[in-house]
């Protein structure tokens, strides 16, 4: 048994190269932890359906923390269905402070909405379509107005996705925004990921290890993006691929190879207690 037992993983320029593929050896290195006996979970910002190919290639399916914390699902060994572990959703009013936010200052900005299992646009433009082909889910197009005031549509994750100065420009306003009560995160210097203050990839994880009986110190989380920090800070053991974001890097108990070159097979052989 390795003396880290859950391994919580970032999926985009982590886990997967970035010509989105994953290599070899880390399938290899993931599937020798579990037959070990260690839990692998992907951690991602990632919507649910864009994460199930991926779990299935590697045999992880049944935890997944989704869209940076806020769904976490379950599925047990006899069944092919997930059921919520954990959720929490954005106050409905938010989307509509976000779109005026943008059209009021002319951001050329495409905001996405993910509510349950459901990726929710108003418009297919490019920052959609390439989406869909990283994650091989896909977008349905929709009015906000007529499908997120229902009650039964919580909204759990909004993605804004734009050139790195307009993400940087919504970042600043939403700064002077403390009364929204969000928590907002780059994956990537394009993308910026809203959720509810109270969400993190590593207040996810905290329920996951409760609910597994595993303490804190013997998990390892392995990241690169601003929304991976809380997570590579307070883990057992803090992993930053060599690719990732400087202060990701800075924070981490370790830094091992990029994601084009195995950088997670790295993780788990060297600091997971696995025998080779």
């Amino acid at each position: 048994m390795p003396k880290i037992k859950i391994v919580f993983c970032d999926v985009d320029n982590t886990l997967i190269t970035s010509k989105n593929k994953l290599l070899p050896q880390v399938s290899s290195a993931i599937q020798d932890y579990v037959v070990a006996g260690g839990i692998f979970v992907l951690t991602s910002a990632r919507p649910p359906m864009g994460m199930q190919a991926l779990a299935q290639q590697i045999g992880c399916s049944s935890l997944q923390i989704c869209l940076n914390g806020a769904l976490i699902l379950q599925k047990s060994q006899n069944s092919v269905e997930t059921a919520i572990l954990f959720e929490k959703s954005i106050p409905t009013a938010i989307l509509p402070t976000i779109l005026k936010i943008v059209s009021q200052q002319n951001l050329t900005v495409s905001v996405n909405v993910f509510a349950g299992k459901k990726w929710l646009v108003q418009q297919h433009d490019c920052w959609v379509k390439q989406e869909e082909e990283i994650t091989g889910a896909s977008a349905t197009i929709t009015s906000f107005d007529s499908r997120l005031r229902n009650v039964n549509h919580p909204i759990h994750k909004i993605l804004c996705m734009g050139e790195p100065d307009q993400i940087d420009n919504l970042e600043t306003l939403l700064d002077r925004r403390s009364d929204l009560y969000l928590s907002y995160l780059r994956s990537k210097p394009k993308y910026l990921e809203i959720v509810d203050h109270s969400v993190s990839k590593m207040r996810a994880i905290e329920t996951v290890a409760n609910f597994a009986h595993i303490p804190i110190e013997q998990t390892m989380a392995i990241g690169d993006g601003e929304n991976d920090l809380p997570m590579i800070k307070d883990a057992g053991i803090g992993i930053a691929v060599a690719n990732s974001f400087p202060k990701v890097k800075a924070a981490a108990t370790h830094i091992v190879r990029s994601n084009d070159n195995g950088g997670v097979a790295e993780a788990i052989r060297k600091y997971t207690g696995l025998s080779r």
